[in-house]
């Protein structure tokens, strides 16, 4: 614990020490070297998804080595050549990336990692009559600040699935989260591993038990979202990895995104029959060549596992439907149809040492729930708050009468915008649990009332090093009131846009109004103009088909401030 935890007034509190919460603070404290800041993280290591207690060999990045870092600290290379796969890489070198980061990032004579207070998960937040926020985190102390970021971010709180019979299991019941810091991998007497879920983590978990020679079922849920898709890490043409492809302006234009410019050529590609022909094949296209290493239709004709074929997505690549990933590793479809039983089907309920699945019963020593996250607002947030900020709850009913009829509206525009979102595929479409998250930009509460907190990192993303750079310059803007403030009805028309755009861009993915899978590059672009930077930073057609790497955002900061400046006289 740091000498911070001994003051009780500051100028910002960061809640998490992720990703968001480290580069906000970075951000913030370059513009700001003499500000009283702390960071309050719940576990005692840093890094969030990507912190030490959550690591294992077998957790790979799906963002390479070029993008996977901020603009002002480079990442430093794997030593070793079976550590690099078209540039993805071992994701505890993302880890040791970060520890280094905090020690080097020094301002007013103090490190970021002296600004953190470990172990300290925030209690409850609530706003002060006078202004500013008053947050209890550990041990019942209590903290103020006329800022707050929440910085907690969208894998914090886990969503176990409620299994009749779970107190009664002979076997052990753990979320993926806490797979790191498990003895699973290692532990003898562990020799059959249950894993449950669809979505990419459930394939890693899946292809590392069985790397390390446990016999694994794989159930993916008959009722749920299906199996993800997994785009190959192989690039083409002048890519090196099919990231550097998705992550360009040509790329981006292929998707009907709200974020991207309404200009030519969204109404030539999204808003014409021939062009969306034209997108409709280009993307068939991709759904093939992700679909093609796998060969789920004949590979398992060979294999040991006759559920092989059960991998099979249910939705086109397209739709991001069903958590589309990277394949990281060669031997990934070999090792699942040789060595993994997978199941389409729902857990009945759990007994003795059995798992009872709708028509099997498969015995395992451990059942890992990879299951994602709760979507819900944050613990330390009570429901009325949360309501008030825009985050989702389980009940919306304060907020119903504001909303209706702007997302009514926002729907009729996003069909007229982009035709082809009228005519989905045929998905499992779950009922909505809790409203969606409707904060502007996907950052700040719309009511005026809370114009001194801010949410980062609360959206659904491929690339969370940029998101988290950009959203932290833009957040600085703001809370430096550089950016032009929008009235709360802008604001509310914005999001209520971005939720039906989301909704019916990404299905039931989409269904809490955050997921921008695709849409990295045109959501920071918009950042940074508001911001008053420049964005588009390589010269001519470069700008439009070379990938947006991490070293593209170098000079941004600087940039801002003589925005600022200029504008400051």
């Amino acid at each position: 614990m740091s000498s911070a935890a001994y003051e009780t007034q500051y100028d910002v509190i960061i809640i998490g020490a992720g990703l968001y919460g480290l580069a906000f603070a970075n951000t913030w404290l370059k513009v700001h070297p003499e500000a009283r800041l702390v960071i309050l993280e719940a576990c005692p290591c840093l890094g969030g998804v990507w912190s030490s207690e959550r690591m294992y060999d077998a957790f790979w990045t799906q963002t390479p080595l070029d993008m996977a870092c901020f603009s002002d600290f480079p990442m430093q290379q794997p030593q070793m050549k079976d550590e690099t796969y078209y540039d993805f890489f071992p994701a505890k070198y993302v880890t040791q990336y970060l520890e280094r980061f905090v020690d080097n990032k020094i301002y007013a004579g103090k490190s970021l990692r002296q600004r953190i207070i470990f172990s300290s998960p925030v209690h409850d937040v609530w706003k002060n009559k006078e202004g500013g926020w008053h947050i209890l985190h550990s041990d019942k102390q209590s903290l103020s600040a006329s800022k707050l970021v929440v910085a907690a971010g969208l894998t914090s709180q886990p969503n176990m699935p409620r299994l009749p019979g779970h107190d009664s299991y002979d076997g052990t019941v753990l979320h993926h989260k806490d797979f790191g810091s498990s003895s699973i991998l290692t532990n003898p007497e562990v020799k059959h591993v249950a894993v449950l879920g669809g979505a990419k983590s459930a394939a890693d978990m899946a292809y590392a038990c069985a790397k390390a020679g446990k016999a694994v079922s794989w159930v993916i849920r008959a009722t749920g979202s299906g199996p993800a898709a997994f785009a190959s890490a192989q690039g083409i043409g002048p890519y090196k990895n099919s990231n550097e492809l998705l992550y360009t302006r040509l790329a981006a234009s292929l998707n009907p995104s709200v974020w991207m410019p309404r200009r030519w050529m969204e109404s030539l590609l999204h808003g014409t029959a021939v062009g969306r022909q034209l997108v409709d094949r280009i993307w068939a296209k991709i759904d093939a060549d992700a679909r093609r290493p796998a060969d789920y239709d004949g590979r398992w004709r060979h294999s040991v596992s006759s559920g092989f074929a059960n991998l099979k997505p249910d939705t086109p690549i397209f739709w991001q439907n069903d958590s589309t990933g990277v394949n990281q590793r060669p031997d990934f479809w070999d090792l699942i149809a040789q060595k993994v039983k997978v199941y389409r089907q729902d857990i009945v309920k759990l007994e003795g040492s059995s798992i009872v699945l709708t028509k099997d019963k498969i015995e395992a020593d451990v059942l890992i729930c990879a299951t994602g996250w709760r979507p819900s607002h944050h613990s330390f947030i009570d429901t009325s708050l949360a309501n008030d900020l825009g985050l989702p709850t389980s009940s919306d009913l304060v907020a119903k009468p504001v909303w209706e009829d702007l997302d009514v509206a926002a729907d009729l525009e996003i069909l007229a915008r982009f035709p082809r979102l009228r005519d989905p595929p045929s998905y499992h479409s779950p009922s909505p649990s809790s409203s969606p998250f409707r904060l502007y930009k996907y950052m700040l509460p719309t009511s005026p009332t809370y114009r001194d907190i801010l949410f980062l990192g609360h959206i659904a993303v491929g690339n969370n090093f940029r998101a988290a750079e950009v959203q932290a310059l833009w957040a600085t803007a703001y809370f430096d009131e550089h950016l032009h403030t929008s009235s709360q009805a802008h604001m509310e028309n914005e999001v209520a846009l971005g939720v039906a755009w989301c909704r019916r861009r990404y299905l039931s993915k989409g269904e809490l109004g955050h997921w921008l899978y695709y849409d990295l590059v045109p959501y920071t672009d918009a950042l940074l103009e508001e911001v008053g930077v420049k964005g588009h930073r390589k010269t001519g057609t470069r700008d439009f088909w070379s990938p947006c790497v991490a070293e593209d955002l170098k000079g941004l900061l600087e940039e801002y401030l003589v925005h600022k400046a200029l504008q400051g006289r």
